[in-house]
């Protein structure tokens, strides 16, 4: 499975920090404590060069796939991953992955985001996905740290990198923000 290749980073590019795309207000664009750090993590954080499923791994059944609507932009967090193509790959990890230092701040959001993937560096682009018992793989780019792609070009290439690596079937989902 490939690393990015020359044609991923001249249309993904250039990396971006963290919140660089993101709507937020000014006040709002901060890592904030335990959101920067990724030593704890690395173990969870599979890197979609080496296989396709990461650790642990959940499926959508049909009927949470509908009831979740989940192709209108919705997730179910059970089953949710979130995603990141840094400069090597695209790296994936359990959205409920705990994360103690970031619910002692944020006790709503106990669990990691998308800068504990990256250690706070900058990357291509992000989103959550779920992988679904009919074998496909639901795709949004909903990350303020990572996602807002500006063109639908960025978007097309990221699925196309997922496909690439070995992952098939890899529909986009509508993105609520």
């Amino acid at each position: 499975m490939p690393a990015l290749t020359k044609q991923h980073i001249e249309v993904l590019g250039p990396l971006i920090k963290p919140f660089e795309r993101s709507s937020k207000k000014p006040e709002l664009k901060r890592i904030r404590p335990g959101e920067g750090h990724n030593e704890e993590f690395l173990p969870y954080i599979h890197d979609g060069i080496n296989n396709h499923k990461p650790e642990p791994y959940y499926e959508l059944t049909i009927q949470e796939l509908e009831e979740n609507r989940i192709m209108d932009g919705f997730k179910l967090l059970e089953k949710c991953y979130l995603w990141v193509i840094d400069d090597v790959s695209i790296k994936i990890i359990w959205e409920k992955t705990l994360n103690v230092l970031r619910g002692e701040e944020l006790p709503k959001k106990m669990y990691v985001c998308h800068t504990n993937i990256t250690g706070c560096k900058p990357a291509y682009i992000g989103g959550e996905l779920h992988f679904c018992e009919n074998g496909n793989i639901y795709v949004n780019f909903a990350s303020d740290r990572y996602g807002r792609p500006e063109t639908e070009e960025k978007k097309q290439m990221a699925i196309q990198y997922m496909k690439d690596c070995g992952y098939k079937n890899v529909i986009m989902t509508n993105y609520l923000g």
